[in-house]
């Protein structure tokens, strides 16, 4: 009998997996808001009802989407932070991982889903709230470790603005007026004029 529940439960994470892939393949291809439940199932190569037997809705699926893609990047942040190196070059890391890769980046598709949603305060923008908390806690820790190395001076509202400037450049990424390169090397140039 519990053989058979644990087969029964690794098949189940074995299909949510599934859906989730599909959804991020989607999610990449289209604007979210056109994204329906029929065509996540077609990919993941199922029917809809046996989608949403494993989520209830198409937001749940984006939710568990957006917190899974956050969740490897989180453990790609704590890989490379984790590294160590010199203040600026763990920032120029930390900018790099934050950034889009381009313009169907799905976390940052996703990211943007969240905000727009922030209104209302669903499971979209509540994870992006506590997306945001971990992202800004690492970045506060390689500025102040910088500060306490004598590698940065002082840095009072420098977190705040270069947050905002980040996400500035995140969304002129995702609409094609800068590379990812680009939005890069404005974020470290704003950085060293204002840190180094």
């Amino acid at each position: 009998m519990a053989v058979r529940r644990e087969k029964t439960q690794e098949r189940g994470r074995q299909a949510r997996r599934q859906v989730l892939e599909a959804a991020m393949e989607v999610i990449a291809e289209r604007p979210v808001a056109e994204i329906q439940v029929q065509q996540i199932a077609e990919r993941a190569g199922m029917s809809p009802a046996r989608v949403l037997y494993y989520f209830q809705s198409r937001d749940q699926i984006l939710a568990e989407a957006f917190r899974w893609s956050e969740r490897q990047l989180a453990e790609q942040r704590e890989d490379d932070l984790g590294r160590g190196g010199e203040p600026l070059e763990r920032l120029a890391r930390f900018v790099t991982l934050y950034l889009p890769k381009g313009r169907h980046d799905v976390s940052w598709k996703l990211w943007l889903e969240a905000w727009l949603r922030a209104t209302s305060a669903n499971d979209l923008s509540r994870m992006a709230d506590e997306f945001d908390r971990d992202w800004m806690a690492d970045l506060e820790a390689i500025v102040g470790d910088g500060v306490e190395q004598g590698v940065f001076g002082c840095c009072d509202g420098f977190l705040a603005a270069f947050n905002a400037l980040l996400d500035g450049l995140a969304v002129h990424v995702l609409i094609g007026r800068l590379e990812p390169e680009g939005a890069v090397q404005v974020a470290l140039d704003e950085a060293g004029a204002k840190l180094v």
